[in-house]
């Protein structure tokens, strides 16, 4: 196959608009064709393997294994093809193809994004245009939470799902098909925001535009009631100004500012702006009902409970033994096809459905490989020098972390799985294009 540079550009523009489908597919799912919702739900699949064999097709190269994380991809996808052939609990082939899909597919996105974003020039566009896609995604949000349940803009993709509230307001989902999804999109955007504020703040431009669109979003956040996202956002923030305090020294009093700003801000906000209060109040308000009943002795409600069940990964090791009931059988799109022989173990959390399925094996071999990726990035942010890339990268480090204690459920949500390969896919993007810039620099020299 013959490629030239205007098929090439041609396949980038396709792979870019893929990118962009799979954030846009709610509005189709929801409001347009919700009657085709499954057939929907599945073109993102189709748009992102039509991009793997473009991707291949120009670049049929096999790279030797050089690093622990390169090692351990291999590892976990024979491991799953053994899974796969394994079978102990007879699960139909659909629940393997799901179950498959769910730990491998969205990887190849590893090779492809640090080829087509290969210059601090294309990462820049990349944020700044999600910076502007986001606009009318927050506006989206902030208006219904104050519609009601029953509201069209409200609706999730199925009858079977009830319409999460708190106090009397709707939790936001913007375009997308549940909170859950919105979340994991609000915490991507609002962690490369701040970092990207510090960029530009460090080279003497403007910010306004960023600084909007980081407060929109904060709102959002608070308007979804999500304990966890919150916290990871506002763990990831105070990192981002703690990088920012002691590697830009000579905008140490304007960070200082920037703080203390924010947070009057913030506090005057909250006793004069209805939104950010009534949001600020159904938040704290789901959270002290969550720990009430924590108190009263349910399993699952209060913050603790939820971090010990997300952290303690093995806590179903005896039931599932050293291979699990098999691959794809905790998954949420499967239910309909098994009649599974763990259907008495509440389980919920990322790790504990991982455990459960692939077993005590796979539990490990996951966990070395999210170890490798983020030890790896934390390599890279270390060798740099430079206070650019430093605050291009480190957003994409820090989303690395949670996966490593099992907090994001990046094997049974698509869409955090798809922002968890693509971040590591910039992480090595930004490796290379730091990399060009010391060989231009060292030759110019």
């Amino acid at each position: 196959m013959i490629i030239t540079n205007n098929t090439s550009k041609t396949y980038f523009k396709f792979f870019v608009f893929t990118l962009i489908w799979i954030s846009i597919d709610g509005i189709f799912r929801k409001w347009i064709f919700p009657e085709f919702s499954n057939q929907i739900f599945a073109v993102k699949y189709l748009f992102f393997t039509f991009s793997y064999i473009i991707f291949l097709l120009q670049n049929p190269f096999i790279h030797k294994i050089k690093s622990s994380y390169q090692f351990f991809i291999p590892v976990l996808a024979f491991y799953c093809l053994f899974q796969f052939l394994y079978n102990p609990i007879s699960a139909p082939l659909l629940v393997r193809i799901f179950g498959i899909i769910n730990y491998l597919f969205f990887i190849p996105l590893i090779m492809i994004v640090p080829v087509y974003f290969s210059s601090t020039d294309l990462l820049e566009k990349f944020i700044k245009f999600l910076a502007y896609f986001s606009i009318p995604i927050f506006t989206l949000g902030i208006i219904q939470y104050y519609l009601p349940i029953d509201h069209i803009l409200n609706i999730y993709v199925n009858d079977i799902q009830q319409i999460a509230v708190v106090g009397k307001f709707t939790r936001s989902n913007s375009i997308f098909t549940f909170v859950k999804v919105y979340s994991v999109y609000l915490v991507f955007v609002l962690t490369v925001t701040t970092s990207y504020i510090f960029y530009l703040l460090y080279q003497g431009k403007r910010i306004a535009f960023f600084v909007t669109v980081l407060s929109l979003g904060i709102l959002n956040l608070i308007m979804t009631a999500s304990r966890l996202p919150l916290s990871l956002f506002v763990f990831n923030a105070l990192l981002i100004f703690a990088t920012a305090f002691f590697f830009i020294k000579q905008l140490r009093y304007t960070i200082i500012s920037i703080l203390f700003i924010t947070l009057l801000s913030f506090i005057i906000l909250l006793n004069t702006d209805n939104a950010l209060n009534e949001a600020t109040d159904a938040l704290i308000a789901r959270s002290e009902h969550s720990e009430k009943l924590g108190e009263l002795g349910m399993q699952g409600y209060s913050a603790k409970d939820r971090v010990i069940d997300q952290v303690n990964i093995f806590i179903f090791s005896e039931e599932a033994g050293s291979f699990g009931f098999g691959i794809g059988t905790t998954y949420q799109g499967t239910d309909f096809f098994l009649s599974k022989t763990h259907s008495d173990i509440r389980y919920e959390e990322e790790g504990e459905r991982i455990v459960l399925e692939l077993g005590v094996i796979g539990g490990i071999i996951m966990f070395l490989l999210r170890l490798s990726i983020f030890l790896y990035a934390i390599k890279i942010i270390t060798k740099i020098k430079h206070i650019n890339y430093i605050f291009l990268i480190l957003p994409f480090v820090l989303y690395l972390f949670p996966p490593v204690l099992f907090l994001s459920h990046i094997t049974f949500s698509y869409y955090e799985a798809f922002f968890y390969w693509f971040t590591f896919g910039l992480v090595l993007a930004i490796e290379r294009s730091y990399q060009a810039f010391l060989y231009k620099n060292k030759n110019s020299a």
